[in-house]
């Protein structure tokens, strides 16, 4: 009599069981995950408004030489005389700056400009100077100011007359 394979039914779930946990346990060693919060956050744009201009004052044409106006509107000529005179006052521009709190910026300043005067004479504003010095830091409330120095070279016997000009200040968050 040949012998007859009887599978035995009643062992069939616990083998079933057992594959399954070795099967489940060799694809969760193979794999792992793991996960992470993205953030941002928005500041406000950088802005900069001109809050005075920078005045040279009154001046004497003569011999030439230059004029500096220092960042705390101090006055110092060579050559030139410089008058005292209420209606023609000396200052440094300033400059209100606002943007994001206590951030980090870098202010550019011009190499040069000119002012132009009356019957096309010109004269030469350069050197320019910050306080703060190339970068600057925003208040807790977001809130700077930025003063600006130069230096005008008056020509030898310099057309008398007004003379007017710009220039601009650049700043960035840095």
């Amino acid at each position: 009599m040949a012998k007859k394979n009887i599978i035995n039914f009643r062992w069939f779930p616990f083998v079933l069981a057992v594959a399954t946990l070795i099967s489940s346990n060799q694809s969760a060693s193979a794999q792992a995950s793991a996960s992470a919060n993205s953030t941002a956050t928005i500041v406000p744009a950088i802005s900069i408004t001109k809050t005075s201009d920078l005045q040279f004052g009154l001046l004497v044409a003569g011999p030439g030489g230059t004029v500096v106006v220092a960042t705390n509107s101090t006055r110092t000529a060579s050559g030139p005389a410089a008058l005292t005179n209420a209606s023609y006052p000396v200052s440094a521009a300033a400059f209100s700056v606002t943007g994001g709190a206590s951030l980090v910026y870098t202010i550019s300043l011009p190499t040069s400009t000119s002012l132009a005067g009356p019957s096309s004479a010109t004269m030469t504003v350069n050197a320019f100077v910050s306080n703060p010095s190339g970068t600057g830091t925003m208040s807790a409330g977001g809130t700077s100011t930025v003063n600006v120095g130069a230096t005008l070279t008056v020509g030898a016997s310099q057309t008398a007359g007004a003379y007017s000009g710009t220039f601009t200040v650049t700043v960035n968050y840095q």
